[in-house]
């Protein structure tokens, strides 16, 4: 790889990628555990792709005593893709940094403006995964709508329709993902008080794992995260990432790392990342009269849909 035209600084390097986790759990942001991290080698890649023919075909494999086995042949991995650049810099200068140190403030300009550059970029990643998780586009026909019959109401049978919705999927689900507003109307269903063995007058709210159970996922996955949604300058505006809606999704294993541990095994959406995380800072003598520094943080990176019939959405499940 070509020498890059600014200066990698391996302590900028350790706290990005320190604070992306700790940031990661104190903003909610929820993209790396619905759409993780599968590392490739350039950034044109081939990943696969499945094919429902390829992964649910019933294949003879009996075989007669002198008979050949019958052959079978992969579909997937013939998709080709190419990772983005998604990055931001933030300028230091020169008189702010000297300033601080004369006035003996604890805290270093480089660090902060990295964990701030780092969380914008986590937020625009939230961001971007949301709208992939939240688009019917991604689904098929895998999508119900329940605008003005909401899945929460009372005498809804709310643990029946998503378990008939998770019966229809090829790949079952293993988590439910959904804002912090849908897990509280969740927790507080009478109906699935009762799915699993309450009453509807014990006023009694659910825990995470008791919603869970009810719906029969594995562990359910809460978004809970804000964007500002009025324009630079105007008064401030905020509205919820993760709107009003319910995705059945089928996630793979990661390792330690957060990374896949199998990325032929079928998993709805998966980001394909290429090399590690960017940071650096580039000197700029022209920032006003004494000059500074470009601090700067990025990934190369792209999301992916890569099994449709891993997923199932609700919409508007509030009605």
């Amino acid at each position: 790889m070509a020498k890059v035209p600014f200066v990698l600084n391996p302590a900028l390097v350790a706290i990005a990628v320190d604070y992306t986790g700790v940031n990661r759990s104190r903003r909610g942001y929820i993209a790396d555990e619905v759409a993780p991290v599968v590392r490739v080698d350039s950034p044109t890649f081939r990943y696969p792709e499945f094919d429902l023919d390829d992964v649910f075909n019933v294949v003879d494999n009996q075989v007669d005593r002198l008979g050949r086995l019958n052959e079978i042949y992969s579909s997937a991995g013939e998709a080709t893709g190419a990772t983005l650049d998604y990055g931001l810099a933030e300028p230091i200068p020169y008189r702010d940094e000297m300033a601080a140190q004369n006035q003996q403030i604890s805290f270093n300009l480089k660090a902060r403006a990295i964990r701030h550059v780092v969380d914008k970029n986590q937020l625009a990643r939230e961001v971007r995964v949301a709208a992939l998780l939240q688009s019917a586009s991604s689904y098929g026909t895998q999508v119900a709508d329940r605008a003005g019959s909401s899945l929460v109401a009372d005498g809804t049978d709310t643990a029946g329709i998503i378990e008939t919705a998770a019966e229809s999927m090829l790949l079952p689900p293993n988590v439910a993902v959904m804002s912090r507003k849908v897990r509280n109307s969740l927790k507080r269903s009478t109906a699935l008080q009762t799915t699993i063995g309450g009453t509807q007058v014990s006023g009694r709210r659910l825990t995470d794992d008791e919603v869970a159970e009810a719906l029969g996922v594995d562990r359910i996955i809460v978004g809970n995260t804000l964007k500002q949604t009025s324009k630079r300058g105007q008064a401030v505006v905020t509205g919820q990432i993760w709107g009003d809606h319910l995705a059945l999704l089928h996630v793979p294993q990661t390792e330690g790392d957060g990374t896949v541990e199998d990325v032929n095994v079928p998993a709805f959406a998966l980001t394909f990342q290429w090399g590690d995380e960017v940071s650096g800072e580039t000197p700029d003598p022209d920032m006003g009269l004494w000059g500074g520094v470009r601090v700067r943080s990025g990934r190369s990176l792209v999301e992916k849909v890569v099994a449709p019939f891993g997923g199932y959405l609700f919409r508007n499940v509030l009605g």
